[in-house]
């Protein structure tokens, strides 16, 4: 049965579904048509089934869903597991190795800083004389 498709058989205009209705139902019920599409202006609108026959829909439908939402589980423990199975796998955290400097290089270091602070100090003078030059000139 494919509900989708329908034959001309099995179409009614709503005018015709309100003179006939009792001969539409009457098909429904002796299963002479499996389903009524009732027409608006030409273009499907409705649909009439046998209440036993979309119970049996209904049910097969909410079984195709637990059915997938089982699966969808399923999938996310096996995803759980293979991610555990990674993660568990004990890390090794290196520790870089010290080298120890002695005490001359150390003050070398320190003075080459100390120069560097110096330099950047004259460079931000310069750059407050040019902005008070730009200012005369503005």
């Amino acid at each position: 049965m494919n509900l989708l498709q329908y034959t001309s058989k099995e179409m009614f205009s709503s005018t015709e579904l309100i003179r006939k209705s009792k001969m539409v139902f009457d098909k429904l019920s002796d299963e002479e048509i499996e389903k009524a599409v009732i027409l608006r202006d030409g273009k499907p609108s409705f649909m009439l089934l046998d209440f036993d026959r979309y119970e049996s829909i209904i049910e097969e439908y909410e079984k195709l869903k637990k059915e997938n939402k089982k699966l969808k589980e399923k999938k996310k423990t096996t995803e759980l597991r293979t991610e555990q199975n990674t993660s568990s796998e004990p890390t090794v955290l290196k520790q870089p190795k010290e080298d120890a400097i002695s005490s001359d290089e150390l003050e070398n270091a320190l003075a080459q800083i100390e120069q560097l602070d110096i330099s950047l100090d004259k460079k931000n003078e310069s750059i407050k004389k040019q902005e008070a030059l730009k200012d005369f000139w503005e």
